[in-house]
């Protein structure tokens, strides 16, 4: 065999070997992070099947131990979602739902989270919070398999409210995202919207009064000052003010002053030790990011805890606990889940 030949064939048996191996390291490299995301979705599975088998406590201790052993926002948030899958109560179940939701609302369970505390509260009878969670999961997760339930769900409801307006319209959205082939489920649409027939879905257009006239002060006269009493000159027969009258008079000092703002109470502000809670992330720049989407809504958020994980954003300081409450409510009717908590383990906030 030719020398020249003969070596070709060397340098291409080195190469298939040099391919191999780097393959072979590329595939070793994948394999434990697959195995670790299959062990830790056939742990779920192993205790969902416990729970199902009647042997509720070895099941959610598997759960449990999954949990503590979670290193990262996203094996925190499964775990969580889990747990509350196969919690042994509603409140606890409604418990781990609203931490995910909270404190890990870009996690894939969030919006099945949302969906399962809207069924926790349709079970209640509760429809006002069911109503809320559904359309925060409509808001939120645009291109969801799941937005058609959610989508039927909250149309039933806004019917039974009688808000036929709001209810057909999530009606009709809903019907027109439907396949062809969802035969079933537009039959169950069109069941629901049996209601709707004449009802105008489109929301009347608001026209803004006009802006108010500014009446500008006529400046052209000049203001001539009043005497406080009068007196009357002898040789001309012709009333002339007084003099004392016409001077500045001195201020009392006992009388205080009204043009002067009031004077600040800063015992007040240090009393406002009560806060909602709308998040926490394990990594700074999450929390500053979901406070500049506040902020773009008009919402003053701030982060706080600056030393360590898990990094908070908090709206408002307040008084009361009743104000923190009222509070809240304003923010879940604008679609932001939170909760009431205090100051008291806040530090210095971050700095953008």
């Amino acid at each position: 065999m030719n020398r020249s030949v003969l070596r070709l064939l060397v340098m291409l048996g080195a190469c298939a070997s040099a391919h191999a191996l780097s393959a072979q390291r590329a595939d070793s490299a994948v394999k434990p992070a697959l195995a670790t995301a299959d062990a830790r979705d056939s742990l779920f599975v192993r205790a969902r099947k416990l729970v199902l088998e009647g042997n509720g406590g070895k099941g959610r201790a598997l759960v449990d131990s999954a949990l503590t052993a979670a290193t990262g926002a996203l094996d925190s948030a499964t775990a969580l979602y889990w747990r509350g899958s196969l919690a042994a109560t509603a409140s606890d179940a409604e418990r781990d739902y609203r931490r995910v939701i909270v404190e890990y609302p870009f996690s894939p369970h969030s919006g099945d989270a949302l969906l399962a505390l809207a069924q926790l509260e349709m079970a209640r009878g509760d429809r006002d919070p069911a109503i809320d969670h559904l359309q925060r999961f409509l808001l939120q997760r645009p291109n969801d398999p799941e937005r058609v339930r959610a989508g039927i769900w909250l149309g039933r409801l806004l019917l039974e409210q009688n808000q036929l307006t709001r209810g057909c319209a999530v009606l009709l959205r809903t019907r027109a995202a439907l396949g062809d082939t969802a035969v079933e489920t537009r039959n169950q649409v069109d069941y629901y919207a049996a209601r709707c027939a004449g009802v105008d879905t489109v929301a009347p257009v608001v026209r803004a009064p006009p802006p108010a006239r500014t009446v500008r002060p006529d400046t052209t006269r000049r203001r001539v000052p009043v005497a406080d009493s009068v007196r009357v000159d002898t040789t001309t027969r012709r009333p002339t003010a007084r003099r004392d009258s016409l001077r500045p008079q001195r201020r009392d000092s006992s009388r205080p002053d009204s043009s002067r703002p009031p004077a600040r109470n800063r015992d007040s502000e240090v009393a406002k030790r009560y806060t909602v809670q709308v998040a926490a992330y394990d990594t700074k720049e999450s929390a500053i990011e979901l406070v500049n989407r506040l902020s773009a809504r008009g919402i003053v958020g701030r982060v706080v805890n600056s030393q360590s994980a898990p990094y908070r954003v908090r709206v408002g300081h307040y008084a009361t606990d009743a104000e923190a409450t009222t509070a809240m409510r304003e923010l879940k009717d604008k679609g932001i889940t939170g909760f009431v908590t205090t100051t008291d383990n806040e530090t210095a906030p971050v700095k953008k």
